[in-house]
């Protein structure tokens, strides 16, 4: 087996929940439950994630996990919407209207309206705070299929808190890298033709020309392990290609719209 198949065989490996639907109070609701084999899988994980240059770790722990997932759902989506644990390995969340900006990749049906709608709820997301970090709150893995579109309101959700950025990173780096995360789905995702609007219409959105500045760093195919993470991340996009979009995406963060 290649090293590639390798590392996406363990890609696979690291979903470690079922998710079903219910209820709560008449509300529908998604369950997300921890299989029994997650602890050692995710610690797996988090021993790759260090190889890979990856700055996040999977909570390997039961409760520390749900209670992560609690306080960043009520966090940023306040009590309007539900979210509770139902059990030692069970967490619920209500279902926001809408469905996942990954969903609408695999259509081919992804918009520029849709990834500045994921680019302005980034940004209100990370412009709150939280115990963990020393200052501003940040996702860890925000790719498209943890934002969810309503596109009768024009408004993405965040949802899955599964991972958490070591807390020793600041608040510039943290905010950095889940912009990439984002970046490399659509980078890789996307037709030659139409990625760059895409991802440009995203950075303008979250309008932090100092962040775009600290991202634009990090717009460097790397080699090694972390090389492997970032063919997972862009769905094994030929390298030649991958490294002459991110040149692409550089300049544009580099024009006046997106830079400092």
């Amino acid at each position: 087996m290649s090293p590639f198949a390798a590392a996406a065989c363990f890609a696979e490996r690291i979903k470690v929940n079922s998710i079903t639907r219910g209820t709560h109070d008449g509300r529908p609701v998604f369950l997300k439950r921890r299989r029994r084999s997650a602890r050692l899988v995710l610690t797996g994980a988090n021993y790759f994630f260090r190889l890979a240059l990856n700055p996040v770790q999977a909570l390997t722990v039961l409760p520390e996990w749900q209670q992560w997932e609690v306080e960043c759902f009520r966090r940023l989506h306040g009590a309007e919407f539900f979210v509770g644990v139902v059990d030692g390995r069970t967490v619920a969340a209500e279902a926001f209207p809408g469905d996942s900006l990954a969903q609408a990749l695999d259509k081919k049906a992804l918009t520029s309206a849709m990834t500045a709608a994921a680019g302005r709820e980034l940004r209100r997301c990370h412009e709150t705070t939280c115990a963990i970090f020393p200052d501003h709150w940040s996702h860890g893995d925000p790719h498209t299929g943890n934002f969810l579109y309503d596109a009768t309101a024009d408004r993405a959700r965040l949802i899955d808190f599964e991972v958490r950025h070591h807390p020793t990173l600041s608040a510039l780096e943290r905010r950095a890298d889940d912009l990439l995360v984002f970046l490399q789905d659509v980078v890789g995702r996307v037709s030659r033709t139409e990625w760059l609007p895409l991802a440009t219409a995203f950075v303008e959105a979250y309008d932090q020309p100092e962040i775009a500045a600290q991202l634009r760093t990090r717009l460097v195919l790397p080699r090694g392990i972390p090389r492997l993470w970032w063919a997972i991340r862009t769905t094994y996009l030929p390298g030649p290609e991958l490294a002459h979009r991110l040149e692409l995406l550089r300049d544009a963060l580099a024009r006046p719209t997106v830079s400092t």
